[in-house]
Parts: C-alpha cells; structure tokens; sequence
C-alpha cells in the first residue's frame, strides 16, 4: 500500500507543478510545508495499525509490479488527472497571463486563484490516495480500527473544505490562499468571450455553465467531493475483479 501512495502521489504532483510552471505559476512555502507535514504524518500513522491475529488463506500480490498494483495505480492517476485539470482550466479564466504578477516564472510568489484550487485539490487527492489504498482486513486492521489515521484523514479533509468555502479566513492566510472568486464576482460574458477567443472545446463550456449555477468555490468543492469518491469506488471495484 505504501509503494502505491507513492505512485499515485508523485504522479499528480509533477502534474500540478507542471501545469503551474506552464503559466508561469507556483505553490508557496508554507502550502509545499503544510503538504509535506500532512504527507510525513499520514505515512506515520499507517504504521499505527496492528496486524491481525489469524493469518489470511489469501496471499497479497508479490511484487509491487503486479498487474493489480500498476492497474490500480493508473486508474487512480486518471481519475485525479481528470479532476485536477478541469479545476485548472476552470481557474485559468480568472487569470490574466499578460498584466498577472503572481505568473512572472522567476519572480516571487503571489498567490492567485489557479495555485489556491490547484493546491487544495491537490492535498485532497494525496489525502484520498492514503484512504483508497489503506489495506486493512484481511491482513491488518480496518481503517475505523486505526482510529489515530481515522481521525487525521477526517480533520485533513475538513480544513480542505473549511479551505475551500473560506469560512475561517485565518487558516487561508496562514496557507497563503488568494481569495477565491465569489458568485457575484464571475463576469459570465467575460468568460465565454475568453472561450471564444481562445478556441476551448466544449468541456470548458460545461465547466463555465457549471460556474454560472454553483460559482467558483461550489465547483471547487464538487470535483474534490467527485475525485474521492470515484477513486475510492474503481479502487473498490479493482480489488473485487483481481480477487475473483
């Protein structure tokens, strides 16, 4: 479980810091120290979880090149992929690549929408990664029996939704979170005039009109509930097909 953290970690990260470095944008220190805590204490906590007494009839996989770990490693990748671009396209509209100084490559960071809602979805998928591939019964115990993890996974994804509705401002600034637009900010026209000029295809259409109904941080919070809950279903989903 924990080779396939990895993975599935490394893989979106050079995703975001690429998809940031290609406008010009970065993440801030204390968000890349906030990730890097969360990520030390979440590895430590899963060591937490005791082995259970009866030995299982049903051997894991024996090499983490098995065939489930890599297919589960990439259909965990797709899912995040998926959800981490939509949130970075949707977020590119509310940037302005010619008079932005949060998007100078080499100048200091200045927080901006694209590197806060890359940021959030970001921990929310490496959070999601330690829930979907805790291996619990019938080796180790269950996650709810690891209650130390439990409870960490739980209060990491409600500083991430406190984060991402703005509701205690401190921490955003603590995390130095810009501000993310509110529904009376969103120009409709301005973004569909953006669309054209620019030749997006029809995903960024429904991306806007998904805007238009739930705003800017309803959006943010609809593809961090979807990424969990769809990754944690195909991984489900995965297990039961290698065990048949």
């Amino acid at each position: 479980q924990i080779y396939k953290v990895l993975g599935v970690n490394c893989l979106v990260n050079a995703l975001v810091l690429s998809s940031l470095h290609l406008v010009g944008a970065k993440q801030g220190d204390s968000q890349l120290t906030a990730v890097g805590l969360v990520v030390a204490s979440l590895f430590f906590f899963i060591t937490k979880g005791q082995p259970l007494d009866k030995l299982s009839k049903r051997r894991p996989p024996s090499s983490i090149l098995s065939v489930q770990a890599l297919v589960s490693i990439v259909v965990q990748f797709g899912i995040h992929f998926l959800c981490i671009m939509a949130v970075t396209n949707m977020s590119c509209t509310f940037l302005d690549p010619k008079y932005d100084p949060s998007l100078v490559p080499d100048g200091a960071f200045n927080p901006n929408t694209l590197n806060t809602a890359t940021f959030l979805i970001t921990v929310q998928a490496t959070v999601t990664t330690f829930v979907v591939n805790y291996r619990g019964r019938p080796y180790m115990q269950d996650l709810h029996e690891n209650k130390i993890m439990m409870r960490s996974l739980q209060l990491c994804y409600g500083l991430l939704f406190i984060c991402a509705l703005e509701i205690f401002p401190p921490i955003n600034d603590m995390l130095q979170l810009a501000p993310l637009p509110s529904a009376s900010s969103i120009d409709m026209s301005m973004i569909k005039d953006t669309d054209n000029s620019s030749g997006q295809t029809i995903k960024l259409d429904v991306l806007n009109s998904l805007l238009g109904i739930i705003g800017f941080k309803g959006s943010l919070c609809l593809f961090m509930v979807l990424d969990s809950v769809v990754a944690y279903v195909a991984e489900n989903a995965l297990l039961k097909i290698f065990d048949v």
